[in-house]
Order: structure tokens, then sequence, then C-alpha cells
């Protein structure tokens, strides 16, 4: 199978939903590991795993998971990962009341904030455990027994046919692909003070993004 996971607020849904209809690949709705229909706060499932999943994983096994006939359960051939700025994505987590679920899916852990993002930005703590994340994917010296891909998710649509190749799946299928969207940063439309204390949390992070390729196979 292919695991396809993001740091979020990157489409994941929609796009690991379009691509389960040509592929093996994780669910859309981040179920693998639970025992019965849940949320998707789940760091069980593979949609924002926080490091990528060895193929002794035992969520890829299905004694493990709730009898679900669309789940996949192989061992992993190949990763794509779909990353962004912190800065980006962030915000909108707690524009959209999706910022404590978040958390829990990718650290396991419920944070503090409680989806409040002026508590979050007073704790002055990444309780996203996305500096984690990034650091489990992008470093070449984790290895895995299967190559993955990086992919800025800024920069999804025009590297789209080596993306498709990577997956194994037909560039005909390229123009069915979702339109590229607009993104307006929601870190513009934050105060000075906001985005100051944001920066604090993020901004190293925020730099090495910065400076790594936009896509990129290990």
């Amino acid at each position: 199978m292919i695991i396809i996971t993001s740091m979020g607020g990157c489409g994941s849904t929609s796009f690991i939903s379009w691509f389960s209809a040509r592929i093996k690949c994780n669910c859309a709705l981040n179920s693998e590991g639970l025992k019965k229909a849940g949320p998707g706060s789940n760091p069980r499932g593979f949609k924002h795993r926080i490091s990528p999943p060895n193929n002794n994983d035992k969520f890829l096994l299905k004694e493990n998971s709730f009898n679900r006939d669309d789940l996949i359960y192989e061992k992993v051939d190949k990763a794509l990962f779909m990353y962004d700025d912190p800065i980006n994505i962030v915000p909108s987590l707690f524009n959209r009341k999706i910022a404590t679920g978040h958390a829990i899916a990718v650290s396991g852990n419920r944070p503090s904030h409680n989806n409040d993002f002026d508590k979050f930005l007073q704790l002055n703590s990444d309780s996203f455990e996305l500096k984690t994340q990034w650091k489990n994917w992008s470093d070449k010296n984790n290895k895995t027994d299967y190559k993955r891909l990086l992919i800025n998710f800024n920069y999804f649509w025009e590297n789209l046919d080596l993306i498709l190749d990577f997956l194994g799946i037909s560039n005909d299928q390229k123009n069915r692909f979702p339109p590229k969207r607009e993104r307006k940063s929601s870190f513009n439309k934050l105060t000075q003070i906001q985005q100051t204390k944001l920066v604090d949390i993020y901004g190293e992070m925020s730099e090495s993004i910065k400076n790594y390729p936009d896509i990129i196979i290990i």
C-alpha cells in the first residue's frame, strides 16, 4: 500500500479520497487502529502520522482495526508526505475549530489550549508536535524500507506529473485531479502581537522549510 499523509491544512482528506479510487492507500478518515467508527483525532491512523511507519506497525494488521472492507492492510511500498509552513497551518486549524483534534491525531496527547488560539500562543509550546513530525519525515538519516516523497503543498500542482508517476497513477488521470484553489493565509489576519508570538514558536522550523527542496524523494 501507499501511505499518504500530511502536517494538516493541506487538503489531505480530499486528496486521499481521490487517490484511494486509483491506488491502494490509507483511509481518508484516519480510521486505522480504531475498534469502532470514531473521530479523525486518531494517532494510530496514517493520515497525520508523526513519523514514517515501519512495516511492522501493528495498525497495518486488520485485527487491530474495526471491520471495514475499504481499509487496506498491506506492507508499505512508498509514502507521500505533504508539508507546509506551520505559520500557515496553525492559524487555519484554530479557525476551523479542529486544533485540539489535530494535535491528538499527530501527538497522541490532548493539548491544554482547548481550541483557544491566544491560549496556545500564551503557552508558547508546539503542542501539535509539528517540529518532531517535520524532523522525522524530512531527515534523510531516518531510514525506511520504502521511498518517501516529500512535497511542499504550495507546489503540489506544479509537480503533479512527478507525483502521479511516483504513485504509479497514469498521467491521463491528471485532468481529473482537483483544481488548485487560491489560498489566503490566515497569518496575515493575525494581530502583530499574535504574529510575533507564533513566529517565536515556529520561526526556526519555518526557516528550515523555506530552505528545503519543494519536492524530494528520500
